[in-house]
C-alpha cells in the first residue's frame, strides 16, 4: 500500500502547477537527447546515445528506484510531500480484462497489455504527456501545467483523439479492447512511499482522480470518453459533441460527458 507524504507545499505547487525554472531547463535540454526510457521528472534519457551521453556525465537510473534518474531520486528523498493542483488526466483501461485474462494464457495476456503500454507511450511522447502510474491493466497519465504549459487540457483531449485513432486502426493479435476516460480537476500530487517508507514516486489523490477512473470505466470498448470540464478548459464547444450526463459509481453529483 502506498502512503502520501505531506509538506513542502509551495515548492510542489511550483513544481506541478507554475513549473520550476531550473527543471524547465532540465526538461527542455535533455528532451533534444534521444533514448527511453526517461526519467519521470525531469526527462533525462536511460538509454540510447543519449542515455549513454548522460552516464558519463554521473546521471542515470536511480538503482533504489529506476523510473528517475539519481539526481531526481534524491531531491525527492529531500523533499517529500505534495500540493493540490489542477491538472488535465487521460486514464486508458482494458474491457473486460478478467474475461479476457480466462480466454488466452498468462503470457498473451501480459503481452496484451505490454502493446497497450507501448501505444500509449508513443501518444504521451506525440503530447507531451506524463505516464504518471500503471494500474495492473490500465494506463494513468498526466499533463501538469508546470511540465506541458497552461494548455494542458488541450494537449489531453489531442492524446483522446490519436487514442481513438489508435483504437480504430489496432488489429493486431495482441491487441486488447480499452476504453478511455479524459478529466481535468485538481488533485493533490505529491510523493508516496511504499512498505518501509522509501519513495517510491510520485502520484495523484482526490475526488478527481476517481471521476476519471469512473469515466474510463463507463467508456465502452473502441470508446473515448472527456468530460465537460476538460473540453471546457480546452477552450473546445460541447455544443456539437454527443453528450450525456453520467451518474458515477461513488460520485454524488451527475458528472457530464461527452465522446470524441
Amino acid at each position: 500500500m502506498m502512503e502520501k507524504h505531506e509538506g513542502n507545499a509551495e515548492l510542489w505547487h511550483t513544481v506541478f502547477a507554475k513549473g520550476h525554472p531550473v527543471l524547465i531547463g532540465k526538461q527542455r535540454r535533455y528532451r533534444l537527447l534521444p533514448g527511453h526510457p526517461r526519467c519521470k521528472l525531469c526527462e533525462v534519457p536511460f538509454g540510447g546515445i543519449g542515455g549513454w551521453i548522460m552516464r558519463k556525465r554521473g546521471l542515470a537510473a536511480s538503482d533504489r528506484n529506476p523510473r528517475y534518474c539519481t539526481a531526481c531520486d534524491s531531491f525527492l528523498d529531500a523533499f517529500p510531500g505534495g500540493a493540490e493542483v489542477p491538472i488535465s488526466m487521460m486514464m486508458v483501461d482494458i474491457r473486460n480484462s478478467v474475461a479476457l485474462s480466462g480466454q488466452v494464457s498468462a503470457r498473451e495476456f501480459a503481452a496484451r497489455v505490454g502493446a497497450l503500454r507501448d501505444d500509449v507511450a508513443t501518444i504521451l511522447d506525440r503530447t507531451d504527456g506524463f505516464l504518471l502510474e500503471f494500474q495492473g491493466d490500465s494506463v494513468f497519465a498526466v499533463w501538469p501545467p508546470g511540465f506541458v504549459g497552461p494548455d494542458h487540457a488541450a494537449k489531453a483531449m489531442k492524446a483522446g483523439e490519436l487514442a481513438r485513432q489508435m483504437i480504430a486502426t489496432r488489429n493486431r493479435p495482441e491487441d486488447a479492447p480499452v476504453g478511455v476516460g479524459i478529466h481535468t480537476g485538481e488533485v493533490f500530487m505529491g510523493t508516496v512511499s511504499g512498505a518501509g517508507g522509501r519513495i517510491q514516486g510520485i502520484s495523484a489523490f482526490g475526488l478527481e482522480v476517481n471521476v476519471l477512473a469512473r469515466i474510463a470505466a463507463a467508456a465502452a470498448p473502441g470508446e473515448v470518453l472527456a468530460s465537460a470540464a476538460v473540453w471546457q478548459a480546452a477552450g473546445r464547444d460541447l455544443s456539437g459533441a454527443k453528450r450525456r450526463s453520467a451518474s458515477l459509481k461513488g460520485v454524488s453529483e451527475p458528472v457530464e460527458i461527452a465522446a470524441l
